[in-house]
């Protein structure tokens, strides 16, 4: 009786401590986004945030060189600078009265002048242009019309480019429904626009842009660093492309490939090889590649000249584990510290203005990491759980382990990012519009909305006005990566 009580005993904690670790899990400690973090997760960053802002505000009384809020000594300011050639000038400004005793300023001594400069945007108002279309018959019996403006569609009236370059830059990049974008072109131009308008607008620029697209896939392939990141998105309608996806269950992702200056955006039918092969861009690439440790992009690593996995997510999982048993997995806690010391050892090279680091220090760091990961093996290797499977820590120690070579990566080329955080960043705007809309109609309307975002972040990372770049497109002239 107390053996089988010892053994129910045990089994119970296990579930109670699976449980507690499941219901603590955010976004600090797993791949959980920010957004689906509950009141108590944000109560306690913001606990945190309030104590470690006490800490530093101790620190600076004390005459500590704690970092102060703001900027900080030495760095470069950008606040507003006065424009040396203003495009307007007002009358001087002359003060009629003193504000001490209230008497006359006329003729009195002038004590000094002071620029002031405003900047601001003109009353904004609709403009109604009138073209006359001139037709001619030539000898031949052939009609030929005069051209429209650049940019015109349609009539005999018409919305303007600048106008549809607004309402496209409304819908897409402001993440606003329809409705909500119509409603704004009417508030801040006063021109009333149905919603339907605005559908075709966005239509006709993801149209256009397809041939960007394309040449965009082409550019990064012959990137030498690639990152690459997914996230799951909820369509309403499924519509699978082939026979074989139709046979399939339907859980649409939107994937990204990017660089510093490219962004690449897409959707699949699915997270798996069906939707990458398809893309036809991370099995033809052979350079780096960056990304999480998702398992599907293992496939393509034969054609790869090396991949980093990300240490961002490694670290969100090694807070996990210690997290939930903080007195048994401290190697969890020194493995954390052991990744961000190879990272600042990188960066201290570069401050150095090396560009490799000797071979000295990378044996000493793998040595470091390896002695760590073994202690979570050992540490780990006999414990099971309630359904006597591996435990997440012996699973992460195990995995750290044998990928000792992908993740560590960056210390040997200083060119490659030790994590995938700007690929997770050109998600945002994505997990923004499942935010506001709930979903996206069907898998062709998510690629048109990835083929405007990819456009507008890789334009703004080229510093090309949202406006100009979208006016371009909607012209049938979008820029291209490749010229």
């Amino acid at each position: 009786m107390i053996a089988a009580q010892a053994a129910r005993i045990e089994l119970l904690e296990k579930l109670v401590g699976e449980l507690t670790a499941r219901l603590g899990k955010d976004s600090s400690n797993s791949s959980k986004p920010p957004g689906s973090d509950g009141p108590g997760s944000r109560a306690e960053r913001r606990a945190a945030a309030a104590k470690q802002k006490k800490q530093r505000q101790a620190e600076r009384d004390a005459g500590g060189s704690a970092r102060v809020r703001g900027g900080q000594v030495g760095h470069e300011g950008r606040g507003l600078g006065l424009s040396a050639d203003p495009d307007r000038c007002e009358a001087p400004s002359e003060p009629a009265a003193c504000g001490g005793c209230g008497g006359d300023l006329a003729g009195a001594a002038l004590v000094g002048r002071e620029r002031l400069q405003v900047i601001d945007i003109p009353e904004i108002e609709a403009l109604v242009t009138e073209y006359l279309l001139i037709s001619r018959r030539c000898g031949c019996g052939v009609v030929t019309c005069g051209q429209m403006p650049a940019g015109v569609c349609g009539g005999p009236v018409a919305y303007g480019p600048n106008l549809q370059a607004a309402a496209a830059l409304l819908h897409a990049h402001g993440q606003l429904s329809q409705e909500r974008a119509a409603e704004l072109v009417a508030g801040l131009f006063g021109v009333d626009v149905s919603t339907g308008w605005i559908g075709k607008v966005a239509e006709r620029l993801a149209r256009n842009l397809a041939g960007f697209h394309a040449d965009l896939g082409q550019a990064l392939l012959a990137e030498p660093v690639l990152l690459g990141d997914e996230t799951p998105v909820n369509a309403i309608e499924d519509s699978p492309e082939t026979e074989e996806q139709a046979g399939r269950p339907f859980v649409p992702y939107v994937f990204t490939f990017r660089t510093r200056d490219l962004v690449w955006l897409s959707a699949g039918h699915t997270r798996g090889h069906a939707a990458l092969d398809a893309f036809e861009l991370i099995d033809r690439y052979t350079g780096t590649f960056v990304s999480d440790d998702y398992g599907g992009y293992s496939k393509y690593e034969a054609n790869l000249a090396a991949r980093q996995l990300c240490n961002a997510h490694l670290i969100r999982s090694l807070r996990g584990v210690a997290g939930a048993e903080p007195l048994g997995q401290r190697w969890a806690t020194d493995m954390i510290g052991i990744l961000k010391d190879a990272r600042q050892t990188v960066i201290d090279a570069e401050d150095a203005g090396r560009d490799a680091l000797t071979g000295g220090q990378i044996e000493a760091i793998r040595a470091r990491y390896l002695a760590c990961a073994r202690r979570g093996i050992s540490g780990n290797y006999y414990k099971r759980t309630s359904k006597g499977t591996k435990t997440p820590a012996l699973v992460l120690a195990e995995r750290l382990h044998a990928k000792i070579n992908q993740i560590l990566h960056h210390l040997s080329d200083f060119t490659v990012p030790w994590t995938s955080n700007l690929a997770e960043q050109a998600l945002r705007h994505v997990k923004i519009h499942l935010k506001i809309s709930g979903c996206f109609r069907t898998l062709a309307t998510t690629r048109a909305y990835c083929r405007i975002q990819s456009y507008l972040a890789t334009t703004r990372l080229h510093h090309i006005p949202a406006m100009d770049a979208i006016r371009a497109a909607l012209a049938g002239h979008a820029w291209n990566p490749l010229t």
